[in-house]
């Protein structure tokens, strides 16, 4: 018996043929470790042991329970808010800026990604050298400025250390956050500020009341990526403090690495990455939902 085969049906086998590809390689990627994690967060299964037993929720219950958590979690919320707070507004200045009929405003937009293109290894490495305790170049000029009175050591001080990690981020991404709220900007029509400054508004209702609302997406959209790079931030930490002094840089990813790595219980760290992805995923379908919602 033959069955002929509509277009739409054609097409639908087509498109599928097309994306199993993709699908088996995110399979293999990203959703059979995810599921093995989650099935290994109730065990505990350890590197020094072969064995591992079905221990039901005693990981994560060990986890609640444990200060150790909490701090880090702490670190890592206010690591996240701050950086994402500065990233914003120093990129939205520079996006304003460079939005601007300036003098040589194609060579500032096209140097302004290098910090972005850098590797984040090597943007640590170069703000170790920078930080440095001895002779680091950030104490010798605040020395000179009479700033400081003696050199400080950026990385070892613990109420210094996490500032001086949040700085390195901000550095890094506040290109990419400007060059997206850049494209924003150009997004929106000249002829609204136009109308706006012959009814005699200033810079500033301009900037409150037409761009700042027009730009709403992008910032939603700019504000959920830059919230979980920074969630799930490992580089910066492990490179600059490894998570010291004293633990007062140690996040959740450092605290996740440190827990299957250094004391082998890969069932207690697949734990605090199961709570870790919960946490983000819960965030971002809450703040989804509340921009959709205002946008109505």
């Amino acid at each position: 018996m033959n069955v002929r085969l509509t277009r739409h049906h054609k097409n639908i086998i087509f498109a599928t043929v097309l994306l199993l590809p993709s699908i088996a390689l995110l399979a293999l990627t990203i959703i059979s470790p995810l599921i093995k994690s989650v099935l290994m967060s109730f065990t505990d299964y350890s590197l020094l042991s072969p064995d591992k037993h079905w221990n039901g929720f005693a990981n994560y219950t060990e986890l609640l329970r444990s200060s150790e958590f909490y701090h880090s979690l702490r670190v890592t919320l206010v690591y996240v808010v701050i950086t994402v707070i500065l990233d914003l507004m120093l990129g939205m200045a520079l996006a304003v800026v460079l939005n601007r009929n300036i003098k040589f405003r194609g060579f500032f937009r096209s140097i302004i990604m290098i910090p972005w293109a850098i590797p984040t290894i090597v943007t640590a490495l170069i703000f170790m050298w920078i930080y440095q305790g001895d002779y680091g170049v950030l104490n010798y000029t605040l020395v000179h400025l009479g700033m400081i009175d003696a050199n400080i050591n950026w990385l070892r001080t613990m109420s210094v250390a996490l500032p001086s990690i949040i700085v390195v981020a901000v550095f890094r991404q506040t290109p990419l956050v400007s060059v997206m709220l850049l494209a924003g900007l150009q997004g929106i029509s000249g002829s609204l500020y136009e109308a706006a400054r012959i009814d005699g508004a200033s810079s500033w209702r301009i900037f409150t009341n037409i761009t700042l609302p027009m730009l709403k997406p992008v910032i939603s959209s700019v504000t959920l990526i830059m919230i979980v790079n920074n969630f799930q931030m490992f580089t910066l930490f492990f490179t600059l403090t490894n998570g010291g002094p004293a633990g007062s840089t140690t996040s959740l990813a450092i605290m996740t690495y440190f827990t299957a790595f250094s004391k082998y219980e890969m069932g207690k760290a697949s734990a605090i990455g199961v709570i870790w992805l919960v946490l983000l995923f819960a965030f971002s379908m809450i703040f989804t939902r509340l921009t959709n919602r205002d946008d109505r």
